[in-house]
């Protein structure tokens, strides 16, 4: 091969590499603007669907892996929400167990003895903003994550990075699974730094069918 040959070989070898490269770029770009498309859309939906909800009560399935454990731990029982702000954790298996979010106060009953709790030291307080905000859905939005929105059949995948120093030194990454048509949360994963890890499994979610604050009482 000629030095002329073997130059105008290099220059479509070039040309190859800048279309690939060209093509790549293009792609991620696509697929950048579609991600951004998928949680614009899911965002609006959900607050569009949030202002209709008062209040929702479901089943809960809790597995809890532990990195010095063989088996993971399971747990079960039901969850209430009501508008503004009152939450209602009622763990029926494998030992009765709730914590309830009213106002200012934390409740709490392990089976034996009921316990209040401040509500606004800097611990408890976030602890509430973050479940709160799972199920307002004001921490999809939060500035203390970094967030991708993924679309899989009838599914959306959130995927939360925290940006908040203390809770980025316990929490890898935080996931949420929600069903698209119906806007439910389905699945909540929390990995933490450490390998442990917590799975809640939703089911049997129904809406506006409390009435009254007993429950959180």
């Amino acid at each position: 091969m000629d030095n002329y040959q073997f130059k105008k070989v290099g220059m479509s070898r070039l040309i190859l590499y800048i279309k690939m490269l060209s093509l790549i770029a293009l792609i991620i770009s696509m697929s950048s603007v579609s991600a951004q498309n998928i949680k614009q859309e899911f965002l609006q939906r959900f607050e569009m669907k949030n202002k209709n909800i008062v209040s929702i009560q479901s089943e809960f399935i809790q597995k809890r892996t532990l990195s010095i454990m063989d088996e993971a731990l399971v747990s079960s029982g039901k969850f209430y929400y009501k508008k503004p702000g009152l939450i209602k954790w009622d763990q029926e298996l494998p030992t009765p167990y709730y914590f309830i979010l009213n106002g200012g106060k934390v409740i709490k009953y392990d089976g034996k003895k009921r316990q209040v709790i401040n509500a606004n030291s800097p611990q408890v307080s976030y602890f509430k903003d973050f479940i709160l905000g799972t199920v307002n859905g004001s921490m999809l939005k939060s500035e203390q994550f970094t967030s991708s929105f993924t679309k899989e059949d009838n599914e959306v995948i959130v995927i939360l990075i925290p940006q908040h120093k203390s809770l980025k030194k316990r929490i890898e990454k935080i996931q949420l699974i929600f069903e698209y048509e119906k806007m439910i949360l389905m699945e909540l994963v929390i990995l933490e730094k450490d390998g442990d890890e917590t799975a809640i499994f939703f089911s049997n979610q129904q809406f506006n069918t409390i009435s009254n604050n007993v429950l959180f009482n």
